[in-house]
């Protein structure tokens, strides 16, 4: 049996809708939903009652309280953390099992939740969260940041830890984690995920900012305390760390954040290639969101002049809508790559980017009949779980280390120098024939690019630069199936 444990403080509004979808699940075993009354003067109590859940009264208000009652009525030996004012996937218990079962030795299996109407910086929040939840498994063993709504343990693992602790920070969550680690492995399921109400979030943004600083802050403190002063059932409450100490440490991984996540030739979330590590005088020229007509026929009757190869990685949605011109790419000898069917600028940031990947992947090959080895993400934007995915499907990532504005307005003799400045042995440049999946409008107008080209290919030809393709300055496959 699974216990599913739903703590609810005047809750009157949502939980219903939450114990509706937990009534849905899909799970094959027994399981109970037990809803714990934490001081509610509205008709919570009434509502779970009426929906056939089992109603615990918690008078002490505090969610390690209720949590904890409801931890000493479940009759499963797994218990799940649940919340009032989430919905929960139908197959969300069997996946907890499944893992579970994969992993025996495990304590707990952490999952993690979207917002169901999410806010606009909503995809920054999941960056952060599945972030720190993949890269701690990895260095650490068990995720740092766990979702209270989404987490499950074995009941005799909660025994053994004596408990929740309520002195602690974030006690249902990164406390009950990091104990629970000392008794077996905590897994993380990124994509195990449910939706909560934004209700939490719905503030000006302001007010959302210093929260989110406020937070960190505290999770870097929580870090650093050290437990002297005992209190009830043992636990200790924390002395708290200069405040230098709590406001650096959140500053700090920021900026380590959105180094990897916006610096496209950083490494910090796994391997990429920017450049070759060569003496040679070798460079690449790559072409990023065509097809776009008029300009990548232009580009390619250019480098069919000065008899020059080029890497272009193309968007999905433009290879449906120019179909001639992504043959004639392979048909001139170029090289295609996968660049997103969507080209969403935060596409990384999605809980399964893989999707995208594999929407182009389809047309590509659907239109050309070849399937690319080599991808780059839209924006050279990257996560730890795209990467993961990347590695996992059999294409490796492409970056840049050689760029320009091609929409700073400048002329294209001025873009051309700064490409030219920039040239090194082994790199890689990074033009546009298009802009996005937009086209016959402004941004999309690659006219200044097609005239700088010429202007590049002259000087690094005469400064003894040979330009070759991408699998040829990498020495890795083109495609991951021959074109038929």
């Amino acid at each position: 049996m699974i216990s599913v444990v739903v703590p609810a403080h005047n809750e009157g509004k949502l939980i219903q809708a939450a114990l509706e979808s937990l009534k849905k699940q899909d799970y094959k075993g027994d399981f109970e939903v037990i809803v714990v009354d934490n001081a509610s003067i509205d008709n919570t109590a009434e509502i779970a009652c009426r929906m056939g859940a089992k109603v615990i009264a918690c008078p002490r208000k505090g969610v390690a309280y209720a949590r904890q009652a409801g931890a000493d009525a479940a009759q499963g030996p797994i218990i799940v953390q649940a919340d009032a004012d989430t919905l929960y996937p139908e197959w969300w218990l069997s996946r907890i099992q499944k893992q579970f079962d994969r992993h025996p030795k495990a304590a707990a299996v952490a999952g993690t939740f979207i917002y169901a109407t999410p806010p606009w910086w909503a995809f920054a929040e999941y960056f952060l969260r599945s972030f720190f939840g993949i890269i701690s498994s990895l260095l650490v063993g068990r995720p740092l940041i766990i979702s209270g709504a989404n987490f499950a343990f074995y009941k005799k693992a909660l025994t053994q830890i004596g408990g929740y602790n309520p002195y602690a920070y974030s006690s249902d969550q990164i406390d009950i984690s990091s104990r629970l680690s000392k008794v077996g492995k905590i897994i993380y399921d990124w994509r195990s995920n449910c939706a909560t109400s934004n209700r939490s979030v719905a503030k000006p943004l302001g007010t959302i900012i210093f929260d989110l600083f406020k937070h960190l802050s505290s999770f870097a403190r929580h870090i650093f305390d050290v437990f002297e002063v005992p209190f009830k059932k043992g636990f200790k409450k924390p002395i708290f760390t200069p405040n230098y100490i709590k406001f650096a440490i959140p500053i700090i991984l920021i900026g380590i954040l959105c180094y990897g996540y916006y610096i496209p030739a950083s490494p910090v979330f796994g391997k990429v290639y920017s450049r070759a590590a060569t003496s040679d005088k070798v460079i690449a020229l790559t072409f990023d969101d065509g097809p776009n007509e008029p300009y990548t026929s232009e580009i390619l009757d250019l480098l069919e002049n000065y008899n020059v190869p080029a890497t272009f990685f193309l968007v999905g949605a433009n290879v449906q809508l120019y179909p001639e011109t992504a043959r004639r790419i392979l048909s001139d000898g170029d090289i295609i790559g996968n660049h997103s069917f969507s080209h969403n600028a935060n596409h990384a940031l999605g809980l399964d980017p893989e999707k995208d990947i594999s929407a182009a992947q389809k047309a590509i090959y659907s239109v050309t009949g070849v399937e690319p080895h080599l991808y780059r993400p839209p924006h050279g934007r990257k996560t730890p779980w795209e990467l993961q995915d990347i590695k996992k499907d059999g294409y490796v990532e492409i970056l840049w280390n050689i760029s320009t504005g091609e929409l700073s307005g400048h002329t294209p003799e001025f873009m051309a120098d700064q490409i030219i400045s920039k040239a090194k042995p082994g790199g890689i440049i990074l033009l546009h024939d298009g802009y996005g999946t937009l086209h016959n409008s402004g941004r999309a107008d690659k006219s200044a690019t097609v005239k700088m080209l010429p202007i590049i290919i002259q000087h690094l030809e005469e400064e003894g630069y040979t330009l070759v393709t991408i699998p040829e300055l990498l020495n890795v496959p083109a495609y991951n199936q021959a074109a038929k």
